[in-house]
C-alpha cells in the first residue's frame, strides 16, 4: 500500500500550527511560503515535511540568530512608521515534534498522544498573541495601513518571485518592512526570495518520493499487522492520527495516549521508523542536487548575513 497522498496527511501537524500563529502574530495576510516555509523553523510537531532545519552547513542556533535578527528589523521598521510590533518567537511551542511519517518516540507519544493538546495551545497562543490583540484594537483604515507597512503593497510592480519545485509559482512585494529586514540582511533579495522558497519548498516532493517506495509500503503493512494484533485496526499512520486531531475531533486524552505509544512501539518494532528515516535522507540528498543551485545560494547568503545579523542584534 503506497497511498502517497494518505501517507502526506498522516504528519503531525505542529509546522502548519505555528507558521499560521507567525503570520498571525506578524499581523499580516500570509506572504506565499517566504514565512509559512518550513525548512526555516514549520500545534503537534515542528516543521512540516520539509528538509531538516540543519540539514545545511549552517547551524541550527545561527538559523535561530537569522530568525531573530529578522524579527528585530520589522519591529524597528514598523516602529518608524508608527506602529507597533511584537517579535514573534522561532518556536512557539518547544515540545512539539515533527514526525512527517509515523509517531516514533514512544515517551513523547506517552505525554502528548498525537498532539492534539498541543493543538489547542497554539490556538490560545494565536488567541493571546499581542499582534493580534493590537490590530483588532485600531480603526480598520488604520489596520490596513498596518498590514501594508509590513507586507507592502499588492500592486507593487516589482514583485519578488520563486518557482516552486513542481512548478507553482509564490510573490511578495519588495517593499513593506519584511522585504526590507530581508533585503538588509541577505543583500540580494530576488535571489534570497527565490531560494529560500525552493529549499523550504522540497519537504513535499520528498515526502511523495518516500510514501511511493514499495520500502516503505511493506514497512507501513507490517506497522498496520503491529497495530491490528492490540486492537488498533489502522491501515497506515494517517487512520490512527485521523481518529484523534482535528477541531471536530471529541478529545480521549487517555485513548489518544495509548494509540500513540502504540503506534511508535510499532514504528520500531516494525522497522517502520528506521526505513522512513533512512528513505527520508536518502531524498532529501537527491532533491538537493537537483536544486543545488538554490541550495548553494540559500547557504551563501545565510552565511553572509549572519555578521549583520549579530550587528543587529547588538545595537
Amino acid at each position: 500500500m503506497t497511498a502517497p497522498s494518505r501517507a502526506r496527511a498522516s504528519r503531525i501537524p505542529a509546522r502548519s500550527l505555528l507558521a499560521a500563529l507567525l503570520l498571525a502574530g506578524a499581523g499580516c495576510t500570509a506572504p506565499p511560503a517566504a514565512d509559512s516555509a518550513s525548512e526555516p523553523r514549520d500545534g503537534a510537531a515542528r516543521q512540516d515535511t520539509s528538509a531538516p532545519r540543519a540539514a545545511g552547513r549552517i547551524p541550527a542556533d545561527d538559523l535561530g540568530l537569522l530568525h531573530e535578527a529578522e524579527q528585530e528589523l520589522q519591529r524597528r521598521c514598523m516602529a518608524a512608521k508608527g506602529f507597533r510590533l511584537w517579535p514573534v518567537p522561532e518556536e512557539p511551542l518547544p515540545e512539539a515534534r515533527d514526525f512527517p511519517y509515523v509517531v516514533d518516540d514512544p515517551a513523547w507519544a506517552q505525554r502528548y498522544g498525537y498532539g492534539s493538546s498541543l493543538e489547542e495551545r497554539a490556538g490560545h497562543l494565536r488567541a493571546e498573541d499581542p499582534n493580534r490583540v493590537y490590530l483588532r484594537g485600531l480603526p480598520e483604515e488604520r489596520r490596513q495601513a498596518a498590514i501594508t507597512a509590513l507586507n507592502g503593497s499588492r500592486s507593487d510592480p516589482g514583485q519578488l518571485r520563486a518557482v516552486l519545485p513542481g512548478g507553482a509559482v509564490v510573490g511578495h512585494s519588495a517593499t513593506g518592512c519584511r522585504a526590507e529586514s530581508w533585503r538588509e540582511l541577505y543583500g540580494d533579495l530576488s535571489g534570497w526570495f527565490e531560494a529560500r522558497n525552493v529549499v523550504a519548498n522540497l519537504g513535499a516532493p520528498r515526502h511523495r518520493r518516500v510514501t511511493a517506495e514499495p520500502e516503505y509500503a511493506r514497512s507501513v503493512a507490517a506497522w498496520s499487522a503491529c497495530m491490528e494484533a492490540a486492537g488498533l485496526p489502522y491501515e497506515d499512520p494517517a487512520d490512527s492520527r485521523a481518529e484523534f486531531l482535528g477541531e471536530d475531533r471529541p478529545r480521549d486524552a487517555a485513548r489518544e495516549k495509548r494509540a500513540a505509544v502504540r503506534e511508535a512501539r510499532c514504528a520500531l518494532s516494525s522497522g517502520l521508523s528506521s526505513v522512513a528515516a533512512r528513505l527520508d535522507r536518502h531524498h532529501d540528498r537527491a532533491l538537493r542536487r537537483e536544486h543545488r543551485t538554490a541550495v548553494d545560494r540559500l547557504e551563501r547568503l545565510r552565511a553572509a548575513a549572519l555578521p549583520r545579523a549579530r550587528d543587529v542584534l547588538a545595537r
